[in-house]
């Protein structure tokens, strides 16, 4: 189908002068608020009137709506009235002519189904989209108003709200492969209090993502308010029971957290960086001075110091591979005698914290001399995608309800994870097929005595 347009414009100035701006801003508010709807609205207009007239004169090779009323429908006009649809480019006012089946007398709107629009549908996905990732980047208050400012896109804060807790974006598809790494974590967030319930304003959100074998990165999904035992379960779905969901988990070390997600992996590697900073605060329950503290701490990330070869693992001799795993050995003794000095001194929080981790501390070694697989000793990869979330839910915003903020954590675990499937979920949601096409033919204006 195409459709010419002539759109006339007027422009009126003062032949004394105007600004550059004020001339840029009067075409910019014309264009947004009357130029681009109208344009939009009279097009769909057109096709409107096509499609019902094919329908009702039953022309070969017209479009049909995908299930029929009869097996041979006649239609004929019906009421007509107007729907409004929010976009991006301004609110629509779209024909919405009903035709009606002479032989079983059912009614059906032909411009709703030829556009594959839901029944009251009142937005278009493309604003859902811009809607979303605006507020997943700072609050909604400043959301709604730099899309009114800016975007020239008025939807009042409230709206905008339902549509983030009625929007599907946040699903994710998990797979069922088993994957290299497991990463967990959790960070806190200021929630909506209920003193009448019992809850008080400490909330915490957790995540989970994996690592494919192909480096891609897959999230599992965003959890408020729930255990990392029922976490466990609801990843351990995805593989079915006494299935690993990964080689190795990497976390800071909690130990819900290695309780709850460990026994999903074959592997349960310690942060080495949270390992060394948190024994300082550990030791700090135990009284000890700041230089005792400092000295620990560096002795600690000292003896965790193991590095795996640069080269793949069949380019690394057999003596060499031999002294990498005397090297974790004596590590591991190490780690022991560092311990044992710790309970000497006094420091029980601290030995029992070193005491606890140390069994977790060089499996990342056990794995690489077994499979040749690298594992990260830092879960710095998480800890990025943590400062992310918490910049949004800690210091954007607070008073969040439990499903409200594993929902708009959610999505920017999707976001930050995976742009690139990101995008794909909402091209294939906005229909991006190459089916519409707008070319701008030519702008112009009557002759002048000046010529061109």
């Amino acid at each position: 189908m195409q459709t010419t347009i002539q759109m006339s414009l007027l422009a009126a100035t003062s032949e004394s002068g105007f600004s550059l701006d004020e001339f840029v801003l009067t075409l910019h508010a014309v264009m947004e608020n009357e130029g681009m709807a109208g344009i939009a609205s009279l097009v769909l207009s057109v096709i409107e009137e096509r499609i019902c007239l094919d329908l009702c004169q039953d022309r070969p090779g017209s479009w049909r709506p995908a299930e029929s009323c009869c097996p041979s429908p006649c239609y004929e006009l019906a009421q007509r009235r107007t729907r409004q649809i929010r976009t991006r480019v301004g609110t629509l006012q779209l024909p919405w002519r009903t035709l009606r089946c002479r032989q079983c007398r059912k009614t059906f709107l032909p411009l709703q189904q030829f556009l594959g629009l839901e029944a009251y549908q009142r937005k278009t996905n493309e604003l859902e989209q811009l809607v979303v990732e605006v507020v997943s980047e700072q609050s909604y208050r400043r959301s709604t108003s730099h899309l009114d400012k800016i975007g020239s896109i008025p939807v009042p804060k409230s709206t905008a709200h339902r549509w983030v807790a009625d929007s599907d974006c946040d699903a994710v598809d998990t797979g069922t492969d088993t994957f290299a790494l497991l990463f967990a974590d959790g960070t806190g967030f200021k929630r909506r209090p209920n003193p009448k319930a019992g809850v008080d304003n400490r909330g915490e959100v957790r995540i989970a993502f994996g690592i494919e074998n192909t480096g891609a990165i897959r999230p599992l999904g965003a959890w408020s308010g729930v255990s990392w035992e029922a976490i466990a379960e609801a990843v351990q779905g995805r593989r079915g029971e006494d299935q690993p969901v990964a080689e190795t988990l990497l976390s800071d070390g909690e130990r819900g957290l290695i309780g709850g997600m460990g026994r999903l992996c074959d592997f349960t590697n310690r942060c080495h960086w949270h390992a060394s900073r948190d024994l300082n605060y550990v030791m700090w329950k135990d009284g000890a001075s700041l230089t005792e503290r400092k000295t620990h701490t560096k002795q600690l990330a000292g003896i965790l110091a193991v590095s795996l070869p640069k080269e793949d693992i069949e380019q690394v001799s057999v003596d060499d591979k031999m002294a990498l795993e005397d090297a974790a050995d004596a590590a591991q003794r190490s780690v022991d005698q560092f311990c044992g000095e710790l309970f000497k001194k006094g420091y029980t929080e601290a030995w029992k914290y070193v005491k606890r981790m140390k069994r977790s501390l060089f499996d990342y070694v056990r794995r690489w001399l077994e499979t040749g697989l690298v594992t990260p000793r830092a879960a710095s990869l998480i800890e990025r995608m943590m400062r992310e979330i918490a910049r949004r839910l800690k210091r954007i915003a607070h008073g969040w309800s439990e499903p409200g903020a594993a929902k708009m954590t959610c999505v920017i675990l999707k976001r930050f994870t995976n742009p690139k499937a990101w995008d794909a979920y909402w091209k294939n949601k906005l229909r991006l097929e190459g089916n519409v096409l707008w070319v701008l033919k030519k702008i112009e204006s009557p002759p002048t005595p000046l010529g061109r």
